[in-house]
């Protein structure tokens, strides 16, 4: 048995170095089921995430996407149910948390922090990491009194392939 979990470890370790952090211990392209029990053992925490002073997201079973079996992306949201003025906050205290980690600004609508002026066809806000390794997407979601901030965290380089139509 021992023996067993050495060899787990051994074959866990090259898509623990090569792979590319998504969001703490998730690495993108790692088997689904493996991020699954991530998410199972760590549940607690991960539905208490600030991104910025009085915000807090969460993740929920839905937050990981997979692709055969595979994690792409991650998708959490605000942990409760926004008013229009909470949804506005969230955006502007969410996109200065994210400047102030040394992501870069890649896209922003004309009028990112307004739910009701953001055009849904289209990202509202989307940030890179400085080493070019994670792409991250915020939208808010809603309508009349109710909204949610969507944020999802994809590997940069499959972002571009999907972006430029290879995956």
């Amino acid at each position: 048995m021992k023996f067993f979990g050495i060899l787990l470890f051994i074959f866990s370790v090259p898509n623990l170095v090569g792979g590319q952090v998504l969001y703490k211990e998730f690495i993108y392209d790692m088997p689904i089921d493996q991020a699954k029990e991530i998410l199972q053992e760590n549940s607690k925490t991960l539905k208490n995430i600030n991104f910025g002073n009085g915000t807090s997201y969460a993740f929920r079973k839905r937050s990981l996407v997979d692709h055969d079996g595979r994690l792409v992306s991650i998708n959490i949201w605000s942990k409760k149910n926004l008013s229009l003025s909470q949804a506005t906050a969230y955006l502007k205290k969410t996109r200065k948390y994210f400047e102030s980690i040394d992501h870069k600004t890649v896209y922003a609508q004309e009028n990112w922090s307004d739910p009701v002026l953001v055009k849904k066809n289209l990202p509202c806000i989307r940030f890179v990491d400085p080493d070019k390794r994670v792409v991250i997407e915020m939208d808010p979601r809603g309508q009349g009194s109710v909204y949610n901030v969507f944020i999802t965290f994809y590997n940069y380089d499959w972002f571009l392939r999907k972006a430029n139509g290879e995956e």
